[in-house]
């Protein structure tokens, strides 16, 4: 299935030239910076890659070495690497931020910081309940954001005993935008 996007009024006089996606590890952030990857291929944008450091993030290597315990360079090669290896995989160099905060906060600041003319995310983070389809950050950006918010879906989860996809797995909720769940084509 092809994907649209369809713009409000005041975005069509503005041509997407840089394209802030939020990561966070899971699947569904995952799912969304290759999405944004694709589009900003086709729309030529460079992407600012941004995680929002919180206390969450200081994942020791080791747990019995307390001086690991404040650090976030875990978070940070998981940042620089894996989490945005799918803009890579498109040919893209992103630019990788990643900023203390709340993660609304955080990327709403950035995408004014860098004159974002999209925001895209995953549908729920890390740590989320399996029972809502829409997590807390992607649910107050589509509500905060001045800008184009696009929430992108994790994958079709097969979890069920029936082999159904899960109630979390279906639809893209987006702010005055239109888009299908399965990637540009």
């Amino acid at each position: 299935m092809t994907e649209s996007i369809i713009l409000g009024p005041e975005e069509t006089d503005r041509a997407v030239s840089t394209i802030l996606v939020g990561l966070d590890g899971s699947a569904a952030s995952i799912h969304a910076t290759g999405f944004a990857a694709r589009l900003a291929v086709q729309l030529n944008a460079r992407i600012i890659a941004a995680h929002a450091v919180g206390l969450l993030d200081v994942w020791p290597e080791n747990p019995h070495d307390r001086g690991e315990r404040n650090s976030h360079k875990h978070v940070s090669d998981l940042s620089h690497g894996a989490w945005s290896d799918p803009i890579r995989l498109c040919g893209i160099e992103p630019e990788v931020v990643l900023r203390d905060g709340p993660p609304t906060l955080v990327l709403i600041d950035l995408a004014e910081e860098y004159d974002a003319d999209l925001v895209v995310v995953g549908s729920r983070g890390v740590g989320q309940a399996a029972v809502f389809a829409l997590g807390s950050t992607a649910a107050r950006l589509t509500e905060v954001s001045t800008r184009p918010v696009v929430v992108v879906p994790e994958p079709a989860l097969r979890d069920r005993a029936d082999g159904t996809p899960s109630p979390t797995a279906r639809g893209v909720t987006t702010r005055a935008d239109s888009i299908s769940d399965d990637g540009l084509t």
